[in-house]
């Protein structure tokens, strides 16, 4: 307990200290001291006797009529239902996280596909495109070097041979 005697330097001391003094929880020689000092400090008197009269009015207001019962079940109630909102709340925010991370996935992937698109396209539109367009007639030089008649080879170009197309065009 705060010493009596002393001049504490808050308002909230002092009000600690008379408050319990009118609560009578104060040992027989704090409570001595205290006398001591209102019967000497006028302002120590003076918010002793307006802790008092607040006392009074508050004693002076109509009591709650509570239920013990009524009560406890009212505040699980109200805890219950503030619970089941939070876990709705998190639910809601969860499935969000989800979609925006299927849809980030989904966009992702796609940009990757259209990235890898436009890496080929550029890469084919090389130089070496020719060449990349030729592959079928480059991997069988062996054989096509064996063939004599121009227009037979001319014929199996038409067919589609050399670039996987279809002989529908003739």
């Amino acid at each position: 307990m705060t010493d009596p005697t002393a001049h504490p330097d808050t308002k909230t001391e002092v009000d600690e200290l008379l408050a319990a003094y009118l609560d009578n929880e104060l040992t027989e020689t704090e409570r001595s001291l205290v006398e001591t000092r209102l019967a000497e400090d006028e302002s120590f008197r003076s918010r002793l006797d307006e802790l008092d009269r607040a006392w009074d009015m508050l004693d002076a207001l109509p009591k709650a009529d509570l239920d013990d019962e009524k009560f406890v079940r009212t505040t699980v109630e109200m805890i219950t239902v503030a619970a089941s909102q939070e876990i709705q709340a998190y639910e809601q925010q969860r499935k969000r996280t989800a979609l925006a991370r299927q849809v980030g996935i989904a966009l992702g992937i796609v940009a990757l596909v259209g990235m890898g698109y436009m890496l080929t396209q550029w890469r084919l539109g090389r130089p070496d495109r020719v060449l990349v367009e030729n592959l079928p007639v480059i991997e069988n030089v062996d054989e096509l070097e064996r063939v004599d008649n121009i227009e037979f080879l001319e014929a199996l170009r038409k067919e589609g041979l050399f670039t996987g197309e279809t002989s529908d065009e003739s």
